[in-house]
């Protein structure tokens, strides 16, 4: 004879902590390895199951970040740790670490102090006006266009910074550039799953963005990529293309309104295949289920 237990969810919870079966699963914001007695390569954004994680080991990044130490049962300001469900999720963030540079000039007679480190700090008149996390930049010069300031930065990635009296009408990196007397635009690639790009351009004294695709090819979405393609396209406010995953009984009149449904995040981490970990400066901003049949977005939760 056959005994089935029927548990619900709730107890199975609390039988599963009490037990102490949870899984640890590690995932990276960055290239790196781990370095214990071996060097294990981990990869940006892929899931790891952990093993006897309660010990040591040394973070290494592919990048100029800092080493440092993981151990799942010490804080670090390196590590945010989730939980969801049954699991527990250590998403790794790194460290960036340069020389300390900074430059002053005058804007509008206003003073103007830049400095570099592992964060592009400007100052204007004693106000902070941007704060950006950058790797390896170096101040390179700037221009007067009108009222726009536009202050170059070189590395690895060139970066630009647009003012525009006290606000900072953009600040990012770009792959390509073209300069024709008083036209300029900068192209940024966002290698995400949609190719996109965004424009930045300054004509007539005047500053405006746009987004473009970098290819024309028609996508056919499987199911288990939608949800990716989704936040990918709210990351590069292409929220028109978001309107089009959604179902038709639950497509919005305006798109915008997308915004409204999900906070502010800069990074997502998958942890299945429609399942994610949204944060915000390292912090976390919230876990969403997208549920999907046929190409389409019939329903999206916080869990």
């Amino acid at each position: 004879m056959m005994v089935v237990l029927q548990i619900n969810e709730r107890l199975k919870v609390f039988l599963l902590s009490y037990i102490n079966i949870y899984m640890n699963y590690l995932i990276s914001s960055f290239n790196g390895y781990i370095v214990n007695d071996t060097f294990t390569e981990i990869q940006a954004g892929v899931k790891y199951k952990l093993f006897n994680a309660e010990c040591n080991v040394l973070i290494v990044s592919e990048s100029c970040a800092l080493p440092f130490v993981f151990n799942i049962n010490k804080e670090s300001e390196n590590v945010l740790k989730v939980k969801h469900e049954y699991n527990n999720y250590y998403i790794l963030f790194s460290q960036t670490y340069c020389n300390l540079f900074t430059y002053n000039f005058k804007y509008k007679n206003r003073n103007v102090a830049i400095s570099i480190s592992s964060k592009l700090n400007i100052v204007l008149d004693d106000v902070l006006i941007c704060e950006k996390d950058v790797e390896k930049l170096s101040f390179s010069h700037y221009e007067i266009i009108g009222d726009l300031c536009v202050v170059y930065f070189v590395g690895k990635r060139n970066y630009v910074v647009v003012i525009k009296e006290d606000k900072v009408e953009l600040a990012s990196y770009y792959d390509e550039c073209n300069m024709k007397d008083d036209e300029k635009y900068f192209m940024q690639r966002l290698n995400d799953s949609l190719n996109h790009g965004i424009v930045y351009h300054i004509k007539n004294k005047e500053f405006s963005q746009y987004l473009v695709y970098l290819d024309d090819e028609e996508l056919k979405l499987k199911d288990e990529f939608v949800g990716m393609v989704f936040l990918d396209c709210i990351l590069a406010g292409n929220l028109k293309y978001c309107n089009e995953l959604l179902a038709d009984n639950i497509k919005l009149k305006d798109e915008n309104g997308i915004k409204l449904f999900f906070p502010e995040f800069d990074f997502y981490f998958i942890i299945e295949s429609n399942k994610f970990i949204l944060t915000k400066k390292n912090t976390l901003a919230g876990v969403y289920n997208f549920d999907i049949q046929n190409g389409k977005i019939i329903n999206v939760s916080e869990c």
